[in-house]
């Protein structure tokens, strides 16, 4: 208005040119008021965003609806779940050692595991389903190490939206049977289970890959009743463009690629860093290290059980949502296939038994691509 002008100087008393002085100050200091409004508005729909998107797709599954191999249920398994042999060879630092994944079907003369829902397997020194006894599991010391196979969804009716192909670490046996009869545990704790640490290297499908850390320190701010990290800390979540359906895609999720996971430890520090390689184009996503890695890392140095499965949920949308939405999901339930695992200190070549794969889903057997592995400098997760 009219008295917020200030007069000429020659003619203005001092007391108008103080009063304008003051006007202009009030005015200033209401538009910072209204921009401080505008931006504290601005977190809260963001936030208010962040939370519908976490409540659309979910968290974590509700239920674990994969099934263990025990005797009882060896004798019901279909015979196109059932395979002739479980013994599984691999790689560790250039010698062929010969583990057992009781139940699975193990293909190419141990190479490769053909996975088909809804099943899990534990790694084994020998072909036993008495999950009782801990000296019974191979538990690799995967700190210093680095895991790489290779991974086959075979083209676009492979494994999608709904369906979890992994292979994860937990600290089982516990010292009971449980639900299932197989001592097992891990960090969703569900009823007449096991509540563990686990770490999932990897779970996915042929639109998304992740990674999770599941420590147990029993102090967490969602939920001051949980003994273990539920959500994860850290995750990393590779969704497209950077992996998915499609030659749009840095990763082909339809054709085969390496996976090869990288575990390093600085004094008390653990850096994980995953590198997803096909056809010459390689990803590289790092979990740098917090407090709850350095709480996971004090059970890999002493080992844990080796998890791998299949299994499928129609509320998969916690792990696949970006690509598939918040609906209803249904699994095509399609084979997939891994295979040429191996173990290698890290600082020493990783084995590279043949060249690139192939961008063809054939279903023969195509070749991999030599891994090198590295990590970030900064960010608790991300891409080098």
């Amino acid at each position: 208005g009219a008295s917020s002008l200030a007069p000429h100087p020659a003619t203005a008393p001092l007391g108008e040119f103080i009063r304008a002085d003051d006007e202009g100050e009030k005015d200033d200091a209401e538009e910072k008021e209204k921009g401080d409004e505008e931006d504290k508005n601005d977190k809260e729909d963001k936030g208010d965003q962040a939370k519908q998107e976490k409540a659309k797709f979910g968290h974590r599954p509700k239920s674990l609806n994969s099934v263990p191999v025990t005797n009882a249920t060896l004798e019901k398994m279909p015979k196109k779940s059932k395979g002739s042999s479980s013994a599984i060879k691999i790689d560790e630092d250039g010698k062929i050692n010969t583990y057992y994944l009781p139940g699975a079907t193990v293909v190419d003369n141990g190479k490769s595991v053909e996975y088909r829902p809804p099943y899990r397997f534990y790694l084994m020194k020998t072909d036993t389903t008495d999950y009782s006894k801990e000296e019974n599991f191979y538990k690799p010391i995967f700190p210093g190490k680095t895991f790489s196979v290779d991974m086959d969804f075979r083209g676009q009716n492979g494994p999608s939206c709904g369906c979890n192909i992994n292979f994860y670490l937990v600290d089982m046996p516990v010292g009971f049977p449980g639900k299932d009869h197989d001592y097992y545990c891990d960090a969703q704790c569900f009823p007449d289970m096991g509540c563990c640490h686990e770490f999932d290297m990897n779970e996915g499908n042929e639109n998304v890959q992740q990674i999770t850390d599941h420590a147990c320190t029993g102090h967490y701010s969602q939920d001051s009743s949980w003994k273990c990290n539920k959500w994860g800390d850290p995750e990393v979540k590779i969704t497209p463009p950077e992996f998915g359906k499609g030659s749009g895609n840095t990763i082909d999720g339809t054709k085969k690629f390496t996976f090869s996971q990288r575990f390093d430890v600085h004094g008390n520090g653990l850096t994980v860093t995953t590198t997803i390689s096909q056809g010459g184009k390689t990803l590289k996503k790092t979990m740098n290290s917090n407090g709850e890695m350095q709480n996971m890392l004090e059970k890999l140095q002493q080992g844990m059980a080796f998890v791998t499965g299949y299994w499928t949920a129609p509320d998969m949308n916690w792990m696949d949502g970006e690509s598939c939405g918040s609906g209803t999901e249904h699994c095509s339930e399609e084979p997939a296939y891994i295979s040429n695992w191996r173990i290698t200190s890290n600082g020493s070549p990783v084995p590279n038994p043949s060249p690139d794969p192939s961008p063809s889903p054939s279903p023969s057997p195509s070749n991999d691509v030599e891994m090198t592995c590295g990590w970030c400098s900064s960010g608790s997760c991300g891409s080098c």
